[in-house]
């Protein structure tokens, strides 16, 4: 194969373990006047944008990956996984409403992607919106099954109760997280703060019940 040929610097770049290695064969393949359309179709480019855009974050060089994620979605339209490296970008920089807007297009060509409902949640969460978060949550474990990753949906259920000051709900999350993984040490934890803080509500109502008569 030509070492100077697109082709040559897109296998370079897969191979190279370095990010900044990375991006400069992409590059090169994107500054290329002289491409072969039957090679290099939008989906082949989009893949190009996609994989300097992660290359890009790795480095910590978001708003750069950002774009290069825009232009990747720009010729491939429907790649959920291009929207999905997008979204979590766009969080990590504190550019919440742009993310969730990443993940809404995301349900809209999968309902039932689980990462989209997980990370939308995960935003709302940390936005306060934790009705909409449990929400979402809720939507990645309607059929339980024992399986790690349920665990962590139903803990980040469970934190979310927390915000609202829905203790006993909360205590049947982590309860949840425990029949799956009994050493899940966070759960363990706040369980018990939950229930803590439950009986101390049951208390504090059954006083007020009591100086009432």
């Amino acid at each position: 194969m030509d070492p100077d040929k697109p082709e040559e610097w897109f296998k370079l770049a897969f191979d190279a373990e370095d990010p900044e290695e990375k991006i400069e064969y992409f590059s090169l393949i994107l500054e290329y006047e002289h491409l072969d359309p039957e090679l290099w179709s939008n989906e082949a480019m989009a893949l190009v944008w996609n994989n300097k855009g992660i290359a890009l974050s790795f480095l910590g060089k978001d708003e750069e990956a950002v774009e290069c994620f825009r232009q990747s979605v720009f010729l491939n339209k429907n790649d959920v996984d291009v929207l999905c490296n997008m979204g979590v970008v766009l969080f990590n920089i504190g550019r919440y409403e742009e993310a969730i807007k990443c993940y809404n297009r995301i349900l809209v060509l999968d309902p039932k992607n689980e990462n989209a409902w997980v990370n939308k949640g995960d935003i709302l969460e940390m936005m306060g919106n934790h009705n909409e978060a449990i929400e979402c949550y809720s939507r990645v474990h309607k059929e339980i099954e024992l399986d790690n990753k349920f665990a962590v949906v139903w803990h980040k259920k469970g934190l979310a109760y927390f915000g609202l000051g829905q203790y006993e709900d909360a205590a049947e999350c982590f309860t949840r997280v425990l029949k799956i993984d009994p050493e899940h040490s966070d759960a363990i934890e706040n369980l018990k703060t939950a229930m803590g803080n439950t009986k101390k509500m049951n208390d504090d109502m059954k006083y007020q019940s009591s100086s009432c008569l």
